[in-house]
């Protein structure tokens, strides 16, 4: 469906964007991270609800491509990993992280959106707000991580 990807693998193009999109998340999620610590709550809503944006862009063209793949065990089939514990393993735990990450990441703007005023500043909503943001920073970032093990072994080796 896409053409060959531009990494040197066997991925195709938008298999080459995911993983790259997915690992520049991470010092992005840090970085945004930071913005809040430091107060610029109105940079840090502009840049969550845009990477947001962006990701679902991104995530929903990806699902649409594996699809028509016959999904991730058949576009990962020329691995020499193939079927084994090792690529299934990370698919998998990848997958776990990828899916409870867009509950918790959705959830948390949405309802920030609604309880927070615009421009943003602390309210009595802001400890649950830091709580889930935690948690949705560390499964964010845990889902871009784990997404180079499966690039690697699905599309490199």
């Amino acid at each position: 469906m896409f053409p060959q990807g531009f990494l040197g693998t066997r991925a195709d193009l938008l298999m080459d964007i995911v993983i790259v999109a997915l690992l520049a998340v991470v010092p992005i999620v840090l970085y945004n991270w930071s913005l809040a610590r430091r107060g610029d709550y109105a940079r840090h809503k502009l840049l969550q609800v845009g990477l947001a944006v962006l990701l679902a862009a991104v995530v929903g063209l990806f699902e649409f491509n594996l699809r028509m793949q016959g999904g991730i065990f058949a576009a990962t089939s020329a691995s020499s990993y193939a079927g084994t514990a090792t690529l299934d393993f990370w698919i998998y735990f990848h997958t776990f992280f990828a899916i409870t990450t867009i509950f918790i990441w959705a959830g948390l703007i949405v309802a920030s959106l609604r309880k927070f005023p615009s421009p943003p500043i602390p309210g009595a909503f802001s400890a649950t707000h830091k709580r889930w943001g935690r948690i949705g920073m560390i499964w964010m970032l845990v889902t871009g991580v784990t997404s180079l093990p499966v690039y690697v072994y699905g599309f490199a080796l």
